[in-house]
């Protein structure tokens, strides 16, 4: 029995030992990693990684830093998630108005008034006697009052509202450029680190492809961030009926008969012209039809003659 509770006891005694170096040695492990961390190993392997495949430097970066943001996910049916999730719904508005104005002279004058009071500028017009278009460019923040203060310049004939949600797109657009920088960032971390000038060679050439993709979203983001700020407003006026800028435009008789006169002339004119047409032109080609169907077909008949040869 003394025998058989020593070998338990010591059986006891060296579980525990065994226990406490498994326990010291998982802890060593550890520091150690800590001290690889810490020493710049890490990174060195990772420059080492890198510089062998720049393509693969996202999955072989150590995570440690900060990982690209994940974008945003939007549905047709997300019941405003957007807003819910903290993110601005992103809009490109449009409004066009059709005006009727007494003067166009003042009606130019109070469409660029109108356009300054509202922070705006005018992007393009065009005019004549009777007409004039403007195209406005207006913060969106003030589209709506833009819209009805530019009613009151003359009576409103036609009017129109639109909005195109770019939500999913600028979100999807800024998240992609910002993991193209942090992409930019590491390359230039690991050609800073590379020592072998092939692998530098390789570096610069994943780092050159990366800023071109960062100029071209940058340039994309730029124009849709410009169209989602400022709103766009076409404003077309026209003078009432038969108005030009100098005042009511009377019917001439005289001048309806010299266009009706005009009409009728040119038209026997044409007529003319085409009866001309086919005398010059029909009567030779006629006759050199009727010719070779005489040649062919009918008294000689060349070649009526040959098949009735081929046929005996």
């Amino acid at each position: 029995m003394k025998r058989n509770q020593k070998a338990a006891a010591a059986v006891i005694v060296c579980a525990g030992i065994a226990l406490a170096s498994c326990g010291k040695s998982g802890g060593s492990g550890a520091s150690v990693m800590n001290d690889m961390k810490k020493s710049g190993v890490t990174q060195r392997m990772s420059a080492k990684m890198m510089a062998a495949r720049p393509e693969a430097m996202m999955e072989a970066a150590d995570f440690d830093e900060a990982p690209a943001p994940a974008a945003p996910v939007y549905g047709a049916a997300d019941g405003g998630a957007a807003q819910e999730a903290g993110f601005e719904r992103k809009l490109i508005k449009s409004g066009s108005l059709s005006l009727e104005v007494k003067d166009l002279a003042e009606a130019e004058a109070a469409v660029e008034a109108w356009c300054k009071a509202f922070g705006g500028y005018i992007a393009s017009s065009n005019s004549d006697e009777r007409t004039a278009y403007f195209s406005a460019r207006i913060p969106a923040a003030q589209f709506e009052p833009a819209m009805a203060g530019a009613g009151e310049i003359g009576t409103v004939k036609s009017r129109g509202v639109s909005a195109q949600d770019v939500t999913e797109q600028f979100y999807d657009l800024q998240t992609r450029l910002e993991t193209r920088k942090i992409m930019r960032d590491r390359l230039r971390t690991y050609l800073s680190q590379a020592k072998d000038v092939k692998d530098m060679l390789q570096i610069e050439s994943e780092l050159n492809s990366v800023l071109a993709d960062i100029e071209s979203m940058e340039g994309r983001m730029r124009r849709l961030s410009g169209q989602i700020e400022y709103a766009t407003i076409s404003v077309n006026m026209s003078l009432p009926y038969r108005t030009t800028s100098g005042g009511f435009d009377w019917p001439n008789p005289g001048e309806s008969a010299r266009r009706f006169a005009s009409n009728v002339i040119d038209f026997f004119g044409g007529l003319i012209k085409v009866l001309l047409y086919i005398i010059v032109c029909g009567i030779p080609l006629g006759a050199v039809i009727a010719f070779f169907w005489w040649l062919l077909f009918g008294k000689i008949g060349l070649l009526k003659k040959l098949f009735v040869k081929k046929l005996r």
